[in-house]
């Protein structure tokens, strides 16, 4: 019998290299979520929430983008530390961007009359006292923007990486990004919008510049920003400056980039960011919205970094969430 020229050397490397842990070896997900529990009685089906995502193995960790409450819902620090509590039941690491309704928004009769920059100090205390690892049951370590010199002020700026693909949070918030007026409102409430964008804007240029190699960047905030509306200042207001700085590095990095938010609590998956000089929709710009509010669902993120789109998405409904 003739012998084969393919001996084991060549069938072992064969089989490695066509295996699916190989191709998995580039491969990882993670889940999204936001604007929840918006209301107390959805604690429960956030709870629903939890154990799923805890089941499930394939889940690195899950980003919120801010809102753990309604605006209508006391600010207090009990409040704050139940949230807490619910978040810290997750058995992943944990990463969450500020919402509004958490301090912005905290002047409102119902949310107790608070003075919004002494909420935010509160907030930055109870959800950030370690800012360079996350929240979750089982930390990862991270970076903050908090160790950058001028920018100490905000530990609630991170990032990080997996497989050469990088992920940034910045502070962005709705209630046009802290600018809505009301009663009480300060010079001092002024400075700190004026501040915290730009905080916002160096850490995003300093993010794409250290991923200029990358095969893709996620990016997550809190506010519904108008991507529609980018070009134009007065639509696009507490958000324009922050807008075309996002166009002008995503169309210079020219590969996936994605932007996560939740605010106005309508999952979706589009491209609605066009370039302002040639009219032209910007094709490795995607916005991802997370379910919010009532739906309490969550979307899995699945990331290849030898695919083209780097990121593609996966809605995960949680049945027992369902209404009836």
């Amino acid at each position: 019998m003739k012998r084969s020229r393919f001996g084991l050397s060549s069938l072992f490397l064969l089989l490695l290299f066509s295996s699916p842990f190989w191709l998995n070896a580039q491969r990882f997900e993670f889940a999204l979520i936001g604007d929840m529990p918006y209301q107390d009685v959805d604690v429960e089906k956030f709870e629903n929430l939890v154990v799923e995502l805890n089941q499930d193995r394939r889940i690195k960790w899950v980003m919120h983008t801010g809102d753990i409450k309604t605006g209508a819902t006391p600010c207090t620090e009990a409040y704050f530390q139940s949230r807490l509590n619910l978040y810290q039941k997750i058995k992943k690491p944990f990463i969450i961007t500020p919402g509004d309704n958490e301090w912005t928004d905290c002047h409102r009769p119902g949310a107790g009359k608070f003075q919004p920059l002494e909420r935010l100090a509160l907030l930055r205390k109870m959800f950030y006292p370690n800012p360079r690892v996350t929240l979750g049951q089982k930390p990862m370590p991270i970076s903050t923007q908090m160790d950058v010199k001028g920018f100490e002020a905000y530990p609630e700026n991170q990032r990080w990486q997996k497989k050469g693909v990088w992920f940034v949070t910045c502070h962005i918030v709705g209630s046009q990004n802290g600018l809505l007026p009301f009663a009480g409102r300060t010079e001092a409430d002024d400075e700190e919008v004026k501040d915290r964008v730009a905080a916002a804007i160096s850490w995003l240029k300093d993010t794409f510049r250290k991923a200029k190699d990358a095969p893709g960047l996620f990016i997550m905030i809190h506010a519904n920003p108008q991507l529609e509306k980018a070009a134009n200042a007065a639509a696009s207001k507490g958000f324009y400056d922050f807008l075309a700085v996002l166009e002008e590095e995503v169309i210079r990095f020219g590969k996936p980039v994605v932007l996560a938010h939740g605010d106005s609590h309508y999952f979706r998956y589009d491209k609605p960011l066009v370039n302002r000089k040639t009219k032209k929709r910007i094709e490795n710009f995607t916005r991802l919205e997370a379910f919010g509010a009532s739906d309490i669902h969550w979307i899995r993120v699945l990331v290849n970094a030898k695919d083209p789109n780097v990121f593609n998405i996966k809605q995960q409904l949680v049945k027992a969430n369902f209404e009836r």
